[in-house]
């Protein structure tokens, strides 16, 4: 027996089934409704009234996604291997795919936004936000076609209301002040430091300023793109033909939502960790065999070991540089990806055997004598692919070593040739020129750290 709901189903529909009288539309309901049952878990439901369109879209009928990538600090290029940037772009690049070929969903708008952590100045700050926004979009767009019509900027510049809720929703044990502080009004004017930079700067002798930076200034630090997309209107016709629940065909990123309501997750906000096998250029060419490693401990330290041996000698016997060395060295970067200026303090340690063809062959003293000593350098670290794994690496070095060493009579075809003397004294001078290459190989992943991140919900 047909119901009333299929019956006001099919007078509700615009055309001749409106004009028919109410005799042949139960008749012909009365047969549609037969060839639905073949298809047994779809319904006709009630059509909801809309002044535009015969089908209106509720508010359910709604999605939003957001996607964040992160940057170094003050940079503005997009780093595949910072954090869970690659994951995320690549998910952001296979999301809008699928919902741009999905006849069941239709894009609203295609949000891009930039955010700085508030150290910066006022000026900095807002070309900053402005240049992430940017590049975000053309990553995406010169993969994806997004209409014109489509895209929304927008340059959020310092997010202070996201650092509100990640601190709100913290355990540090001073948050009250904090907030205080955040919630306050801005009194400096014109391109200065915004005022509450210094306030919060002050608290606990700069210890929560360090806090800030260390873990919630990482998260500020970002692009986004929110994606809000609607049912198709073929979609909300079948739902209302047949009270099916169409669900939207993808898979939702794993990434932070907007900043509105809090909620607390584990996230995995730390860099892998890396290790660089490299050999120095130079030394190779002086016929040393060298090799060395490199060891990242966390955000701005590394530790690189290298090592270099030669036994030969230069064509003939008066002239040779023998060594056997060793010179570790903790090196300081300012950027946290291991990447562009460093500088280093090392320790050196070498036995030596060397004569440039003149009178004098220099030795350690009786060959079991070494030098020990250390300095500083300065270097810098480029890469030189694509995926940032060969990378170049130039560094200059001096230090101060003690020496106590034997001085012989560089004599041809003769092993050691006379004693001369021995002697001590102490080396200031240069002790590495380093033009190398290296490759970087993952080790481990760095943990994952709880954190209060905040999620958006659609007003």
């Amino acid at each position: 027996m047909v119901n009333d709901r299929t019956y006001i189903l099919f007078r509700n529909m615009p055309g001749k089934f409106a004009a028919t009288s109410h005799g042949m539309m139960r008749g012909i309901s009365m047969l549609l409704l037969c060839l639905l049952f073949a298809n047994a878990d779809m319904m006709a439901v009630e059509p909801i009234d809309s002044p535009d369109n015969e089908y209106s879209i509720s508010r359910q009928d709604y999605t939003r996604e957001e996607m964040h990538i992160r940057f170094v600090v003050a940079k503005n290029r997009i780093e595949r291997d910072y954090m869970n940037n690659a994951h995320v772009l690549d998910s952001i690049v296979r999301w809008v795919d699928k919902v741009s070929n999905d006849e069941m969903v239709e894009i609203v708008s295609v949000e891009f936004c930039g955010a700085v952590s508030p150290e910066g100045s006022v000026r900095f700050n807002r070309w900053l936000s402005n240049a992430r926004l940017t590049a975000l979009e053309n990553y995406v767009r010169q993969r994806i076609d997004i209409p014109e019509e489509k895209i929304i900027r927008s340059d959020h510049y310092i997010a202070w209301n996201e650092l509100d809720s990640m601190v709100t929703n913290s355990d540090m044990p001073n948050k009250e002040d904090i907030l205080r502080i955040v919630r306050s009004e801005n009194r400096s004017t014109g391109e200065q430091l915004d005022s509450r930079i210094g306030e919060l700067k002050r608290l606990d002798n700069g210890k929560t300023w360090r806090i800030l930076l260390n873990t919630f200034f990482l998260e500020m630090r970002n692009a986004y793109m929110v994606i809000t997309a609607k049912k198709s209107e073929l979609a909300i016709m079948r739902e209302n033909l047949f009270e099916k629940e169409i669900a939207l065909d993808y898979q939702p990123v794993e990434e932070p939502k907007a900043m509105l309501s809090p909620i607390k997750t584990l996230l995995d906000c730390s860099a892998p960790h890396y290790m660089y096998v490299k050999t120095n250029l130079v030394g190779l060419a002086l016929l040393n065999a060298n090799i060395g490693v490199e060891f990242d401990l966390g955000k701005y330290l590394s530790l690189s070991i290298p090592v270099s041996y030669s036994a030969l000698d230069y064509f003939k016997s008066t002239i040779k540089f023998r060594n056997f060395s060793l010179q570790p060295e903790l090196r300081y970067w300012p950027m946290t990806n291991y990447k562009g200026l460093f500088v280093g303090a090392h320790m050196g340690f070498a036995y030596y055997n060397f004569a440039f063809d003149g009178d004098w062959r220099y030795q350690d003293h009786q060959g079991k004598t070494p030098t020990l000593g250390g300095g500083l350098s300065v270097g810098y670290r480029m890469p030189i692919s694509v995926d940032g794994n060969w990378n170049m690496e130039f560094a200059l070095g001096a230090g101060v070593y003690p020496l106590h060493y034997d001085v012989f009579h560089n004599v041809k075809n003769v092993s050691e040739g006379e004693l001369y003397d021995t002697r001590k004294k102490t080396y200031v001078g240069l002790d590495n020129i380093y033009i190398g290459v290296s490759y970087r190989i993952p080790t481990v992943k760095g943990r994952a750290k709880s954190l209060s991140v905040i999620i958006d919900a659609l007003d």
